[in-house]
């Protein structure tokens, strides 16, 4: 095995793009575009993420046609300055589980994303 690539299913892909983009500060990496915007691949920094239009995906994995969107993971990112991020979005995103300091070492939140996908963001301490 060599990297994980994470696909995303979304009903509308600019909105999707655009909460990443503007409040989490990622660039959009590639697209594919025939008719309209089925698929876009972002980047910041080492974190790769692509968001397909659910038409397409179930093209690919029809068993998620009539899923709800959001999975039953969570995307678990470590980043260097937690408070900053924290601040900087706390008033413009669903914070799931507030700032906090765990047993194992880590400081961590919890939010949600605009398609209901849970992220937790960890600062090793």
């Amino acid at each position: 095995m060599k990297n994980v690539v994470l696909e995303l299913m979304v009903d509308d892909i600019q909105k999707s793009v655009s909460f990443y983009t503007d409040i989490l500060g990622f660039e959009r990496e590639f697209e594919v575009s025939e008719e309209n915007l089925t698929f876009v691949s972002i980047v910041k920094d080492e974190i790769h993420i692509s968001f397909f239009k659910r038409e397409e995906f179930v093209k690919e994995v029809p068993k998620f046609k009539d899923m709800r969107l959001g999975g039953s993971f969570v995307l678990n990112i470590e980043i260097d300055d937690i408070q900053s991020l924290y601040d900087s979005v706390k008033e413009k995103v669903t914070i799931i589980k507030e700032l906090y300091q765990t047993d194992y070492g880590t400081l961590e939140f919890t939010m949600e994303d605009s398609d209901g996908y849970v992220l937790l963001f960890k600062q090793n301490i």
